[in-house]
Formats: structure tokens, sequence, C-alpha cells
């Protein structure tokens, strides 16, 4: 069984792979738009199929008609979404690796990526999902996310915005720095989900959030009061 929801049909077929079960996430790239709660499986033997379905029935594992139609209207779009999400990500990964203050950049179009040849040869693409760190820490980690302004903060991903989250301060704020050690979470990572907005306006949000130089500055007084 293989979750192939932050690939999508586009990037990786896993059946062809070998797979018995594929399950999407269509809250993220299939709907594409931050508006479904929903999920897909598919399977590769119709038997098995037939098996699990009345157990669906029964749990009341089926979307409703509106979340079903919205999943319906996005897939269309699916493809040139995915190729937006892709380039807009693969730019900002190396803009980012020569950027001062960035110690690191995880994204598997990198040949620096531990898994950069599985990528390879499964995958048609990057993806829309990269994660980086910043020599600042985690207090340079949650200034950023409080600079952005093109950019959402929402832990979420695969819709056609942008959205970051700081683990660390957010979805991991309850770790101090040696549980975030050992769970591989720098204090400094950024995670970012890349929209298919203009890939210029994207970078340039991305460098008035992080500062001259890398150093990411404290974010104005009245955003923290909002925050």
């Amino acid at each position: 069984m293989v979750d192939n929801s932050l690939a999508s049909p586009v990037l990786c077929r896993p059946l062809e792979l070998g797979a018995d079960v594929v399950v999407h996430s269509t809250t993220k790239y299939l709907s594409g738009h931050s508006d479904v709660l929903g999920g897909a499986a598919v399977f590769a033997d119709e038997e098995l199929r037939r098996r699990v379905w009345p157990r669906t029935v029964e749990l009341g594992a089926c979307a409703d008609p509106f979340a079903a139609w919205l999943t319906l209207r996005g897939i269309p779009t699916l493809p040139l979404r995915m190729r937006a999400h892709c380039a807009n990500a693969a730019a900002l990964a190396e803009l980012l690796a020569a950027r001062a203050g960035v110690t690191a950049v995880h994204y598997p179009w990198r040949a620096d990526h531990p898994s950069y040849g599985t990528a390879r040869k499964v995958l048609d693409g990057g993806g829309g999902l990269l994660s980086f760190e910043l020599a600042g820490g985690r207090e340079a980690g949650r200034s950023f996310i409080e600079r952005v302004r093109l950019a959402k903060l929402a832990l979420s991903l695969g819709g056609v915005e942008t959205l970051v989250a700081h683990p660390a301060s957010t979805s991991h704020r309850e770790l101090d720095a040696d549980a975030l050690a050992a769970a591989g979470i720098a204090p400094g990572l950024v995670r970012m989900s890349v929209g298919v907005e203009d890939a210029g306006d994207l970078w340039a949000d991305v460098e008035q959030a992080l500062g001259q130089d890398g150093f990411v500055p404290s974010p104005p007084t009245f955003r923290l009061l909002l925050g």
C-alpha cells in the first residue's frame, strides 16, 4: 500500500511499480484548491476492492456530493498545476541553496538529496514540497513565517497557493532541542508547499522575509500583536 498524495498520479503511478493499493488525500493536489476533505483508494486487484468495499459502506467512508464535485472539478487541471508546482519548487530550491543564511535545502530533484536516485527513477518531477534550514535556528524560522506576505502560514499542502510552516514553533512546538534532533527536525527548518504563483513573485517574497545577507529580522510589531 502506497500513499501517493504528495506526488499525485501525474508524478508517480505506484500500481505500475507493483503496488497493490494506492491511497490519495484528495484534499491535496487532486482537488488542488484547499477546499476539500476527502480521500481515495485505488486497487490493482478487483477482487480485493470488492472485499474492502462493504467495509467502506458500513463505516461511511465516502465523500459527500459537494466534496466529490469539487474533487472532480480539480482533476482536469491537475497536470497543468503539477507542472507549475514542480517548476516553481525547483527554481526556489536552487535559489535558496545559493542564499546566505540558508544552511540546507531538502528537495528530491536536487542531486544532494539522499533519495535523489530513487526519486529520478519513480517520479516524473520533484513535486511541490520542499524544506530549508536557516542558520538562525528556531527564532529565525519563526520570524521568517511571520514576515512572508504572498505565502500563507498553514500546515496543509497541495493547493494552488504557497503555504509555509515552521515545525519548531507550530506543529512540533512542544519539543525541546533534543527532541527535535531525535525527530530529525532542525530548529530553523521551514517547510514550504510551493503553489502556482509567479516564480518571481514567490522569490521576492522569500527574499524580503529572509532579509539582507540571510539575516531574518524580527517581524513588525503590529504582526506580532495580531498573532
